[in-house]
């Protein structure tokens, strides 16, 4: 199986064991602190749960009574951290799913964009120790966050762990830049490659080259567009559920009754699946037979998944009390959905415009085991073919 994706290519090999071994260290240490997070969530409810039982703590000098908004803040940003650990562990998983596909199909610009992913990942895992660690923040004056933490430290000699997942928080960050940069250069050599290989299969006719180009950009993006609708997906569900878990601590107008929980969940999976499933195999059977109709399908479904999304962006803006604690990365998440959405209906209606043009019969000659590096076939270490 891996020699059917790598062929006699020594820096493919390098990328697939590259990348398992980020993927198997940044997943289990992602789950130890997932799990010391579960931990924490715990003892901040229940820290929450004795304050507001009594009606003044002994260890402060004014009574403090916490309100639903307190407690809602600091709950919600709690839990929710939850769900982005998981995405993290998913985007491990992703990286290294893309990889393989991009070495089978020879696809230099996906290898280029893993890069830039990886690079994204760096980021998230510096910001993921920022928010776990701005949880409860000290103040000057009363605050639940003072009053949590007072809680914590009540037995000087067995205090209640906070933040115990810092460790491993630096430790993801440290060794995914290390991870990052070591791929950027097999990255590299793999670019080397792979262009070459192109070369041999497509030819040296510009056009057609042009138009193989626009149609891996294209099957990238629907695969980015996969991965960012079914994250949105996965925190707008999680949001549901925790808002109904919690809605003592919301506004009676924002409560939600079981019945609303579930009509909010099954119409949003509806809609998620249609995004995230139905239309990317529209665009690879419209791709692969050279339908028109199914890219027109395709297409008209990208529109009314830019509309979906810009309702959403609206919702979070409007009524961001209903999403506390996730506001920034919902709209992160959100404008990529956009931005990669109006990118991928223009580059479908480009593919559809190629059709019946010959690339058809270059796609499956492009797949394939058999790479030759420049060096090799050129004798200059200089030298090499590019798509670009």
């Amino acid at each position: 199986m891996i020699s059917r994706l790598t062929g006699d290519s020594i820096w493919s090999r390098y990328s697939l064991a590259w990348s398992g071994i980020q993927a198997i260290v940044i997943v289990a240490l992602e789950t130890i602190i997932f799990r010391l997070h579960a931990t924490e969530v715990t003892n901040i409810k229940d820290a929450i749960a004795t304050i507001s039982a009594t009606t003044s703590l002994s260890n402060r000098k004014s009574p403090y009574t916490p309100t639903n908004d307190d407690k809602l803040r600091v709950v919600q940003s709690s839990r929710v951290l939850s769900v982005y650990h998981i995405l993290f562990i998913v985007a491990q998983l992703f990286q290294m799913i893309l990889l393989c596909d991009a070495m089978y199909n020879k696809n230099t610009i996906q290898i280029i964009a893993i890069v830039v992913f990886n690079c994204a990942m760096v980021a998230y895992a510096g910001l993921q120790m920022k928010q776990a660690s701005e949880i409860l923040v000290a103040t000057p004056t009363d605050s639940l966050q003072n009053a949590i933490l007072d809680i914590f430290g009540a037995n000087k000699y067995n205090p209640i762990p906070y933040h115990a997942s810092l460790p491993y928080e630096i430790a993801v960050l440290v060794l995914m830049a290390i991870f990052a940069t070591v791929f950027a250069f097999i990255a590299y050599k793999l670019y080397k490659e792979f262009g070459w290989s192109i070369y041999k299969k497509i030819g040296a006719d510009l056009a057609m080259r042009d138009m193989y180009k626009v149609y891996q950009i294209f099957i990238m993006i629907v695969k980015f567009d996969i991965f960012f609708q079914l994250g949105f997906s996965a925190q707008f569900l999680s949001l549901i559920v925790m808002r109904y878990e919690d809605q003592k601590l919301f506004p009676d107008e924002l409560q939600l009754s079981q019945q609303a929980m579930t009509n909010l969940i099954v119409v949003h999976l509806i809609l998620s699946t249609g995004a995230s499933i139905i239309l990317p195999l529209l665009a690879w059977w419209g791709l692969k037979r050279e339908s028109k109709l199914s890219m027109y399908c395709f297409i008209v479904g990208g529109f009314a998944a830019l509309v979906y999304n810009i309702m959403k962006l609206t919702q979070v803006f409007d009524e961001s009390s209903r999403f506390i604690g996730a506001n920034k990365f919902l709209i992160f998440f959100l404008i990529i959905n956009l931005v990669l959405g109006m990118v991928t209906i223009y580059l479908a209606w480009v593919c559809m415009k190629n059709f019946n043009n010959g690339l058809s019969a270059h796609i499956g000659k492009v797949s394939g085991t058999n790479i030759y590096p420049m060096e090799s076939v050129s004798g200059s270490g200089n030298k090499r073919w590019s798509i670009e």
